[in-house]
Order: structure tokens, then sequence, then C-alpha cells
């Protein structure tokens, strides 16, 4: 009789999970966005974040709905082309001169384009979207003289922007987006173009005042800071030509107070560069299995507890 009980409990335990395992199937993961005055706003089961493209610098803001102590920001400063001294490839602050003055991305006029979504089986799967800027540039506003007596002269410039943000549900804690950069007028062949952004935190809801990022730290291609980070990829294409990309960061204060990144391009002539990095939250809790994990561990489960039966029943 008490081995009868005991096969009972068993089984039941297998029934219990074979009836978990439809709603976890069922589980999916949710994404709500919305676009207003500039700003977009995106919400997943993982993260928040709004973008900004209007009456701002290109900014992305973003922190975890679960766990919202900090929210992050990184805010989108200018692009310049230096002289790299010490062709090392990599923007060293302080020792490579600037020959060009600074393209500021905060006051430049920035166009949405609107929402793209894609759908499998009658659910949202990615959302694409971009903010971008035609703008004239002078990178010599003073003339060939002072600080730039030693450059070519160079013509005023229209440079095009684009910022292509994506989501996809199948990484829903995370954002990338396409940096486009094209009608830039080089100043020479063995020089770099320098794209500076700033990373800094705030208390979640304060918004101001923001700091620097508590524990930034850097490893290979990724910035990490609390649970938030940003990965840069190694490598940018011009015209099918493959580019490589180094970064390099320093702490910066006052205006834009936070971690400055600045990642450097080397020269790809009057071609169009893609680049495309990621910023997102960092997993700090144990993921749940998916629905395919959950029917293997209840198969085993099950096989198990048959096999228990049997040597009861001896």
């Amino acid at each position: 009789m008490q081995n009868h009980k005991k096969i009972i409990i068993a089984l039941l335990a297998v029934a219990m999970i074979g009836i978990s395992i439809p709603s976890v199937a069922a589980q999916s993961h949710h994404l709500e966005y919305e676009h207003s005055a500039g700003i977009v706003k995106l919400s997943t089961d993982e993260i928040e974040i709004r973008v900004v493209g209007a009456n701002d610098q290109p900014h992305f803001h973003w922190w975890s709905p679960t766990n919202p102590e900090f929210d992050y920001h990184m805010r989108f400063l200018s692009i310049y082309e230096v002289d790299d001294i010490n062709e090392n490839g990599v923007y060293d602050h302080g020792v490579d001169p600037h020959i060009s003055t600074k393209f500021m991305l905060p006051t430049t006029d920035w166009d949405f384009s609107g929402f793209e979504t894609e759908m499998e089986d009658g659910n949202l799967s990615a959302l694409h979207f971009n903010f971008t800027s035609i703008s004239g540039f002078d990178p010599r506003p003073e003339g060939v003289e002072g600080e730039w007596e030693h450059y070519p002269a160079i013509p005023d410039m229209d440079v095009y922007v684009q910022i292509l943000v994506h989501i996809d549900m199948d990484r829903p804690s995370e954002v990338k987006f396409d940096l486009v950069i094209d009608g830039w007028v080089w100043t020479r062949d063995d020089s770099l173009l320098v794209f500076q952004f700033v990373i800094s935190e705030s208390n979640h809801g304060d918004g101001e005042p923001e700091n620097a990022p508590r524990y930034f730290s850097r490893t290979n291609t990724k910035f990490e800071f609390s649970n938030g980070y940003m990965e840069y990829e190694p490598t940018a294409l011009a015209a099918q030509n493959t580019l490589e990309v180094k970064a390099s960061h320093e702490r910066t204060t006052g205006l834009y107070a936070g971690e400055s990144v600045y990642l450097s391009f080397p020269y790809f002539g009057n071609e169009t560069l893609f680049y495309d990095p990621i910023v997102g939250l960092s997993d700090s809790s144990t993921p749940l299995m998916d629905a395919a994990s959950y029917v293997l561990v209840g198969t085993v489960a099950g096989v198990a507890l048959v096999a228990i039966a049997l040597k009861l029943r001896k």
C-alpha cells in the first residue's frame, strides 16, 4: 500500500511538470513602441528605452523594468578628424591633434523615419526606425590660419549621418543601432575619423543629474557599467571594404559629465561608412528555461519516475 502511494505521488509530479509546459510555451516577450516629439519609447519585458532624435543630441536612455535602480545614458556628441601622430589607429586624447573642427551632433536637426515592423506567426518579432540628418558643416570656420595653417583648405561639406535602430525579440534586452556616415571630405588619407559619445548614469526617474557610471570597465570590445553595457564591433564596412575600428575612453566632467568613448575609423575616402554597435542590459537573474528545455526535463523526470515505480513494485 505504501509503495502504491509513492507511485501515485511520483506520477502526480510528472503530471504537474506536464501541466507547466504549455504555460511556459505560451509565454512570449511583448514589445510596445511609440513616437512623439522626436522621442521613441520602446518597452519589452527586459528593457525600457528612449531614443531621442530631436531638440537634443541623439540620446539613448535605458533601464531595467524589473530592477530600475539606475538609468543609463549614451549621448552622441561629435564627429571630427584627427592626425594619428603615433600611428596606432586609435585616438589618444591630448596627443593626436584635431585637423578639423567638430561636427556637433547636438546642434543638428534629425528627421524620424517612422516604424518598420516584422511579424512572425502573428506576433511582432522585430522593429526598425531611424533618425537622419543632412547638415552643412564648415571644417575651417576661420579659414586656413591659426591652428589650421599647416592643413589644406576644405570647403563646406554636406555630412549625412543616420542612426538606424533595431530591436529583435530574439534578444529583448538589447538594442542594436547602425551608424551611417557619408559626405565627409578628408584632410588627409592617413588620418582618423573620430566618433565621440558619452556614457553616464542617473538614479532611476531623476534624469538629472547624470554622472559618470559606477563600476565602469572594459573587456575587449565591451564597456560595462552596473548591469548596463555598450558593445562595439571591431570592424566597420565601407564599399565592401572591412575597416578596423578601435576605441579609447576617458572620464570627462562639465556639461557632458561621464565616460567619453572615442571610436576611431581609418580613412575610407568618399565611400559611405556603415557601423553597428549595441546597447543593452546584462541579465542579473537566472534565466528561465524555454519550453523545449522544460519538455526535455519533463521527459527525463518521467523516465526516472517510471523506473522508480517499477522498482517499488518488486
